[in-house]
């Protein structure tokens, strides 16, 4: 009895020294699981306030010190790219300007998609996060960084504004193949651009039309070959060929968020400021033309006299113009004429 007895009691301390041990495994295992889900509801619950902000902004996210530091804090299943800008007009970034509308055309390709989820396009202005522009060493805009999914602030992606541009198909191309997705730039339709090829077409199909009725007359009227000649100098001299090579935006905001169609500085230019160089030196030609070829031919004194004072005042008031215009380009221009 003594023997059973210790061997029943043996037994029963064996069985109490395992239920001790499975004890705080047990605990271990029911607190992990109990983290993961409440993980995994933060994140959803993360991702949902990120969604909303950027359905509410057509799939952007205006960011501040704090909203950066939250959108790239962990746990993070998304990517997440930023544009550094300094769009605020005290700063006159004329390139932020150029970018700002191609960085939206992309992110409104984005918000297309049927899955959202796993990037994010986000703005970060400077007078809105000088911190975060210190921390990343940010000194200069723009400038746009791509942090892959779970990946630290430090691990990035810079996209190269000189190399690639700043139109938004080689960005949505770059971004596409780090991201993983199939982001589509469409423009919208610019009906003027549509008008103007429109007429040149039809313009295009009665000039054909006339050169076959009167070939002889056209080709060999040295009227047309001027205006052709001319037209050619003006459109190249205004800056055509550069739009051509580096594809400019036809304008930009300005400082007050109308259209502008001056871009600062002798190394940029928009589309329509070409044209209107363009029609400022046919102006200016056309009153030396005047002057040159249409005064010697009236023979009434007086009205040659008005002919030639008109003229005059009509070049040196274009001329005026264009150089006017030249300084507002480039404020260190040092020449005016008629305007200060």
């Amino acid at each position: 009895m003594r023997g059973l007895s210790r061997t029943t009691l043996f037994s029963v301390a064996a069985m109490l020294g395992l239920a001790l041990l499975a004890i705080p495994s047990s605990i271990s295992s029911s607190g992990l699981a109990s983290a993961q889900p409440a993980g995994e509801a933060l994140l959803a619950k993360k991702v949902a306030r990120l969604s909303a902000k950027a359905s509410a902004n057509k799939g952007i996210i205006s960011l501040d010190s704090s909203a950066f530091e939250d959108v790239m804090s962990k746990p993070r299943n998304y990517s997440v790219v930023v544009l550094f800008t300094a769009i605020s007009p005290e700063f006159n970034c004329v390139p932020c300007l150029n970018f700002d509308p191609e960085y939206k055309l992309v992110a409104s390709g984005w918000s297309k998609l049927a899955d959202k989820s796993q990037l994010y396009f986000s703005v970060l202005d400077f007078k809105a996060g000088q911190e975060i522009f210190q921390k990343m060493g940010m000194n200069s805009a723009p400038s746009v960084l791509y942090f892959p999914a779970t990946a630290s602030q430090s691990t990035q992606d810079r996209y190269d504004f000189g190399r690639l541009g700043f139109q938004a198909e080689p960005f949505a191309n770059w971004l596409n193949a780090r991201a993983g997705t199939s982001i589509k730039v469409q423009r919208p339709i610019d009906y003027m651009d549509v008008c103007i090829k429109i007429i040149g077409t039809i313009a295009c199909l009665f000039t054909v039309y006339q050169l076959f009725t009167k070939a002889g007359k056209i080709l060999g009227s040295k009227y047309i070959w001027s205006a052709v000649s001319m037209f050619t100098i003006f459109i190249m001299i205004s800056g055509h060929m550069w739009n051509q090579i580096r594809n400019p935006p036809y304008t930009a905001p300005g400082r007050d968020g109308r259209p502008g169609f001056i871009a600062q500085g002798f190394q940029n230019q928009f589309g329509l400021e070409s044209q209107i160089v363009a029609v400022l030196y046919a102006l200016i030609c056309g009153s030396a033309i005047v002057l040159i070829s249409v005064v010697p031919k009236i023979e009434n004194p007086t009205q040659q006299r008005l002919v030639v004072w008109a003229a005059m005042c009509f070049f040196g008031f274009f001329f005026s113009v264009l150089i006017k215009f030249f300084q507002v380009k480039n404020p260190g221009y040092p020449f005016t004429l008629l305007f200060k």
